[in-house]
């Protein structure tokens, strides 16, 4: 039951309870109900404050809604009355109506004329916080979209939600509710293809269940059996599928696999990082297409074969070398030119990016595939990717591996446009590192049946991977959610994406001059007192950093393109009737 409803029913039964009691005689002086008037004084005091607090509460904002309707249902009743009842009854109501009809349209141009005049000016900025009128012209209410929360008080709030094609950025520290009030009310809503990485694997063990129940095929990358115990079967995918032998474009995505394999660690590194890409790509087309590797066709037999011994490596290259592949062959040839102890730093340097490859259960996971990117556009599909949070930074390649590969093959199936876009949740983005392919989608790739929804805790975590191209994220993402921060960078920068408004600025002065004179007559003194008000328009910021920094943790600040700034409610899918029922309670037992 909507809250507004069970606050409604409370007064209601106060002030009914309120006149049984009146009428009882409970109120009197003497009465069989109360020997001791004591109860009765309480009951009377207690009452009469609840009642006034329920017809303050009926006149709050909060209750805007409410009190709209019930007029709305009055003055039709009235209308009614009027033009059915052809005696005196129905003349005395077609004049009230007439009246009240009258006034009404009087108040509403005198509220209009008198909003115009009270209006600021914006000699010094014209920004300002979005309101309910703003946000129903701009479509940003409602049930279908990407949900961001709400707007309003708690009894008559209203879903916040995002129509547009472009990417969203999330900044959010731990522990503020990213995970209740963002990513899990759009996995139980949302109808398009989803992919999600899920640190925790609370975003599976909620939502999978209802996503297959709205007629999504549902895939749990799972290494770690996180979700297991709750009959998520683990899925598996291999990125080597990929590379299909006489694809034009095999070289070129051995070449991205490659490169989300590299975790550039300086610019002074910068050789042995391109070398290592080199040998990786070798490597990698070597595996997909030589015949005597067609049993072994995963990357788990990539890291094989960088730790073979000094005899057993060259004997490989020598291999490559007769390779029909252009790649695999120019690979061999130029390792076996390579001074020996060069070689074995190029080698120790691939083999440092793929330490995360000796563990078995990743190698279990990338034996095989059961799904393949390219169907979220074409059938509606949920990937989880599920990476222990102890595990993010050990096997933050494996995450980047399949982020890259499923970005990149969206991309090009540019001519598929699904009826909702596939939807990316980047949970802890930073974990991927700096890759190429999320960077570019952010800046170019707006509009291409795909959005990137990119949750970081803070922006000093993209100014440190992104370097200088850090705001690319900022300037093309059509929303910037912020749950708060610690850090003076976060809040410096969203304190100025707010903007300055203009404000009244009242001052008073008081001055008191005293005065004297003296002659052959005599002499004499004098004071005066003169008061100065002024009013003067000035500047201000509409958000300083302080308060952003001291956001109460049930709201947010939303903005989004060419709106004014929001500040809105967070509402976790847990506190919400419509959605509520959807997920899986991970605090119940069965």
């Amino acid at each position: 039951m909507p809250r507004y409803l069970v606050q409604t029913l409370a007064v209601t039964g106060t002030l009914f309870l309120h006149f049984i009691l009146l009428n009882s005689g409970a109120y009197t002086p003497h009465n069989d109900y109360f020997p001791d008037l004591t109860p009765a004084r309480f009951f009377a005091i207690a009452l009469s404050g609840g009642t006034g607090f329920a017809i303050g509460w009926f006149f709050s904002p909060g209750m805007r809604t409410v009190r709209l309707s019930i007029l709305a249902a009055a003055g039709s009743l009235t209308v009614l009355a009027a033009l059915s009842d052809h005696g005196s009854l129905g003349w005395s109501l077609t004049a009230l109506a007439s009246a009240a009809a009258f006034f009404g349209g009087l108040g509403y141009w005198a509220g209009t004329a008198f909003k115009a005049l009270a209006k600021l000016p914006n000699t010094f900025g014209s920004s300002e916080w979005a309101d309910l009128d703003h946000l129903l012209d701009n479509n940003m209410v409602g049930d279908d979209g990407l949900r961001l929360g709400a707007f309003g008080a708690d009894a008559a709030a209203h879903t916040l939600t995002y129509h547009g094609d472009r990417h969203l950025l999330t900044s959010a520290p731990t522990r503020s509710g990213k995970g209740t009030s963002a990513i899990i009310p759009n996995l139980l809503t949302y109808e398009g293809s989803m992919l999600v990485i899920d640190p925790k694997g609370e975003n599976a063990l909620i939502t999978a269940k209802h996503r297959e129940a709205m007629g999504q095929r549902v895939f749990v990358v799972d290494p770690w059996l996180i979700c297991h115990a709750a009959g998520l079967e683990p899925a598996r995918f291999n990125p080597l599928d990929w590379l299909v032998n006489g694809d034009v474009d095999i070289t070129e995505n051995a070449m991205l696999l490659a490169d989300a394999l590299i975790v550039p660690t300086g610019e002074h590194d910068q050789f042995w990082v391109e070398e290592a890409r080199s040998i990786l790509q070798g490597l990698i087309l070597f595996v997909a297409t030589d015949k005597s590797e067609a049993r072994n066709r995963h990357l788990g037999r990539v890291r094989d074969l960088l730790l073979l011994d000094g005899e057993d490596m060259r004997k490989l290259f020598e291999r490559m070398l007769r390779s029909p592949h252009h790649i695999v062959a120019s690979t061999g040839a130029r390792c076996l030119q390579k001074e020996e102890r060069l070689l074995a730093n190029v080698i120790a340097s691939a083999q440092a990016q793929t330490h995360f490859l000796d563990s078995a259960r990743i190698r279990e996971s990338l034996s095989a595939s059961d799904f393949r990117f390219e169907d979220l556009k074409t059938t509606p599909t949920t990937i989880y990717l599920v990476l222990p949070s102890d595990r993010l930074n050990a096997f933050g390649r494996w995450l980047r591996l399949l982020i890259q590969q499923a970005i990149t093959v969206n991309a090009r199936n540019i001519e598929v446009r699904p009826a909702k876009p596939v939807l990316f949740i980047l949970d802890e983005m930073p974990a991927l590192g700096r890759l190429a392919m999320v960077e570019q989608a952010f800046g170019l790739m707006a509009g291409y049946g795909f959005q990137l929804w990119g949750i970081v805790q803070d922006l000093s975590q993209l100014k440190r991977i992104y370097g200088d191209g850090w705001e690319t994220f900022i300037s093309n993402a059509g929303v910037l959610q912020y749950f708060g921060s610690r850090d003076t960078i976060t809040a410096d920068y969203f304190s100025a994406l707010c903007g300055v408004t203009t404000v009244w600025n009242f001052s008073s002065a008081v001055a008191r001059v005293f005065g004297s004179s003296s002659g052959q007559g005599g002499g004499g003194s004098s004071s005066s007192i003169s008061n100065t008000d002024t009013t003067a328009a000035a500047q201000r910021k509409l958000a300083y950093p302080d308060e952003l920094m001291r956001l109460p943790k049930s709201e947010q600040l939303l903005l989004i393109e060419n709106l004014n700034p929001i500040i809105g409610r967070k509402r976790p899918w847990f506190e919400d009737d419509d959605l509520k029922p959807l997920g899986r309670n991970l605090h119940e037992s069965g």
